[in-house]
């Protein structure tokens, strides 16, 4: 083996670490609400919640490309059901240093729950389990009204997906993990 290949491989191998790490982060943030429900969050404002994830979400993909193509793929898709569709889009569109909810201010806004919405609705519209969860457990006395059950089916959604990515294998690129959400079918 040579010099290449091994450095290679090391790289890729940090970088596995450094995935299944921040994963365990979300693990440990959805899990401590699970086990001990905080009246006060830090997640009372949406650009915060925004840009945190948009932070995470960098974090989580950079230096992607060390990775097989199996992987990178799994990696999209899991960022996007974690994230959310617009988040992982922001990685593209904004350069490191800058603040996101400058640029992304209308899909901020849109983040906001309608007063008509139920929780598995709102979670129905590709905004990401961990945002979903964290607009739930954040900002007392907004408009949802089962923000408990949103709160705790986003987050045993959450430990279910991640605990899917922790152990993956090129075969769910091909023959997909599957978990039910009311009657949608949706794949890490």
């Amino acid at each position: 083996m040579s010099d290449w290949s091994r450095s290679r491989a090391k790289a890729r191998l940090d970088h596995r670490e450094h995935l299944d790490e921040l994963t365990a982060r979300a693990r440990y943030e959805v899990r401590l609400h699970l086990n001990e429900p905080a009246a006060n969050t830090a997640y009372d404002d949406l650009a915060a919640i925004f840009s945190g994830g948009h932070a995470e979400c960098v974090s989580l993909l950079a230096h992607r490309r060390l990775l097989p193509l199996w992987e990178r793929l799994l990696l999209s898709r899991y960022a996007k059901r974690m994230y959310g569709k617009v988040t992982v889009g922001s990685v593209r569109d904004v350069p490191s240093g800058e603040e996101p909810w400058r640029v992304f201010g209308n899909e901020i806004t849109a983040l906001r729950p309608d007063s008509g919405d139920t929780g598995a609705k709102y979670d129905m519209q590709g905004r990401g389990l961990l945002t979903v969860f964290r607009i739930a457990v954040g900002q007392p006395g907004a408009v949802w009204q089962d923000r408990q059950e949103v709160a705790t089916t986003s987050a045993r959604n959450i430990l279910t997906c991640s605990a899917a990515f922790l152990r993956r294998k090129p075969w769910h690129v091909i023959w997909p993990v599957y978990r039910v959400r009311g009657l949608r079918l949706w794949k890490l």
